[in-house]
């Protein structure tokens, strides 16, 4: 039975499991109530429009226990609410549950039988426990706003007792365990995923009992159309491109127009393909100068990378606030020796940790890491706080980790005698003092080169600024930016996608992206040519110019495709591939 008023559900969203469950009883059915259930509700909710109506979970207050003993303070019921968050652990054992309590009332979804009852074993049955975390380093601008936001009192759990299970140490977020009922719901969620989880909160315990969920986008749906329309003033895709590039290059990087085009380049590249491998642009810009002052109380494990505190605050580059505005997701990872020789890089399952003195051994429990991050995510490193010294032996293994996301996009979770690598999809950005980052290595190395010989205090007063001192454009042409960035993000995602799902003959472009007819011809002929000039001519000064390698050219190529999607075109033309050319020789000629 669908319910045509919805409203009476969010009244009462137990009285309509009941009435289900009574329906379900009387017609005998050998179908699964839960799955009848998840189906039933998502029916009812599924779509945008009713599920903007659903209350979304978003704020962190005390738990009941906390209350004074004289307060009288009565356990609410479960709510119906909604929360998009990323799951961080699903490796928790199953729970047991009775799903036909006395008096012919359902079990389980927060709803529970008297103490001492009498079990029939026969209507024990298992749900699956996940721990979801809100999204690490998601713009406040990304998030999806239901229309009537509500705030609902969750446990203390989420902040005190659990901070190990969040990405970024000591970052405000939402943590919570949810109960999926339905074990064929729940079989291809992993670890990193961004859910729509749709259920019923327990605050008490800080659950969500869940009816269904939705696979959320990294990316708003209205952002990720692919071309995007014109929709500021009748700009074209080229022209909003050269406004957000100038400002970009204006506000964060000294007016540095080709650094500001390798930062756009690199903040939509995405994992384009596995088979063969090719991964997301990383780029290190390079001379870029500290800032004037660094907290002497360096970053470490216990610092939150993507927000610092007051003292911290100017360490952090004015880049990464211009980015915070057009991207969806972006990390701020502040390198230093504190953090890499503490800190945590990866995942890892380790004793749960008991409080209560239990002598029972602990279920282990999956620890956070900084790079478990979600797909799209923007990591942006920077390794002014690093100071001399040793890095130990986990130091190491947390450069090695970074190293291994930045070429390979794959992590590793370290479990006991054993350890695992799953897949990411991390765009990184890295900004060092030197040559090179010690620390990371990427694929693109960019000196920035300010237009104007600033002092290094003018020059640190430029890249440092903070946010509130950052020119923001007018709301449509920034809504406008996020189109065209979030589309080309989205062309590529979509496409590994339908690859992943397609047969392997798929004619499919690798990124989304062909190549003309006229362009092919025409890189062939340029890469045939300077490989003779270079055969004829090994010591000629133009050799770091030219498409020596084949290397060399499947880069080049990816950077052509990278210039393609963000200006939304269908294609590499000769145009876009001579654009690609210029902009990487002049490039060469900054890092020769």
């Amino acid at each position: 039975m669908v319910s045509s008023v919805p409203f009476d559900i969010l009244a009462d969203p137990q009285a309509e499991i009941q009435q289900l469950f009574d329906e379900h009883l009387q017609s005998q059915s050998s179908t699964d109530f839960s799955s009848l259930l998840s189906n039933h509700f998502k029916e009812i909710f599924g779509e945008q429009e009713r599920l903007d109506l659903i209350p979304e979970l978003r704020s962190t207050y005390p738990n009941l226990k906390d209350f004074p003993s004289d307060t009288n303070v009565t356990p609410p019921l479960p709510k119906l609410v909604q929360f998009r968050g990323m799951l961080q652990d699903t490796s928790a054992s199953p729970e047991l549950y009775i799903s036909h309590l006395k008096d012919g009332k359902y079990g389980g979804w927060g709803a529970h039988g008297p103490i001492g009852q009498i079990v029939d074993y026969s209507n024990l049955c298992e749900c699956n426990r996940y721990w979801v975390v809100s999204v690490p380093g998601e713009a406040g601008w990304a998030k999806q706003s239901p229309m009537n936001d509500v705030t609902i009192m969750t446990s203390q759990i989420s902040h005190q007792h659990a901070p190990h299970k969040f990405p970024l140490p000591s970052t405000s977020h939402i943590g919570l365990q949810a109960n999926i009922y339905s074990t064929r719901l729940d079989e291809d969620l992993k670890s990193t995923d961004i859910v729509t989880f749709v259920g019923l909160f327990e605050a008490e315990c800080n659950t969500l009992h869940v009816l269904f969920y939705l696979p959320a986008k990294t990316i708003r749906e209205v952002d990720s159309v692919y071309p995007s329309p014109l929709c500021y003033q009748d700009a074209s895709n080229a022209t909003l491109r050269r406004e957000l590039l100038s400002w970009i290059a204006e506000e964060s990087l000294a007016g540095d127009i080709d650094a500001a085009e390798w930062v756009l380049l690199s903040s939509i590249s995405r994992v384009q393909s596995r088979h063969p491998p090719i991964m997301p642009a990383s780029i290190t810009l390079s001379r870029f100068p500290p800032p004037s002052t660094v907290s002497s109380s360096a970053p470490s494990s216990s610092t939150t990378p993507a927000d610092p505190g007051p003292s911290t605050y100017l360490s952090t580059p004015t880049l990464y606030h211009v980015l915070s505005l057009i991207l969806p997701i972006i990390v701020h990872v502040p390198l230093s020796l504190p953090l890499l020789n503490d800190g945590a890089f990866v995942p890892e399952s380790k004793p749960r940790r008991n409080s209560e003195g239990a002598e029972d051994d602990p279920e282990d429990e999956l620890y956070s890491g900084i790079l478990q991050l979600a797909p799209s995510t923007l990591c942006f490193i920077t390794d002014s706080s690093v100071t001399e010294g040793q890095i130990n032996d986990r130091g190491v293994r947390n450069l090695r980790a970074l190293q291994e996301v930045i070429h390979n996009q794959t992590l590793e979770y370290v479990f006991p005698y054993s350890g695992f690598r799953f897949e990411t999809d991390i765009g990184f950005i890295v900004c060092t003092e030197g040559k090179k980052s010690a620390l990371a290595e990427t694929h693109v190395t960019i000196p920035l080169k300010p237009v104007k010989s600033w002092s290094t205090t003018e020059l640190q007063q430029r890249l440092y600024k903070p946010s509130t001192d950052i020119q923001s454009p007018p709301s449509d042409k920034l809504e406008a930016w996020r189109k065209l960035v979030g589309g080309a993000i989205a062309k590529q995602v979509n496409n590994v996608s339908r690859s992943n799902a397609s047969s392997p003959s798929s004619t499919t472009p690798v990124g989304g992206i062909g190549v003309s007819n006229e362009a092919a011809e025409l890189i062939q002929e340029e890469f045939v040519r300077e490989r003779q000039n270079m055969a004829k001519s090994p010591n000629d000064d133009t050799k770091s110019q030219a498409l020596s390698t084949p290397d060399e050219l499947i880069h080049r190529m990816l950077i052509a495709k990278l210039v393609a999607l963000s200006m939304h075109e269908p294609e590499v033309s000769v145009e876009v591939w001579r654009q690609t050319k210029d902009l990487e020789d002049r490039r060469k000629v900054r890092t020769a």
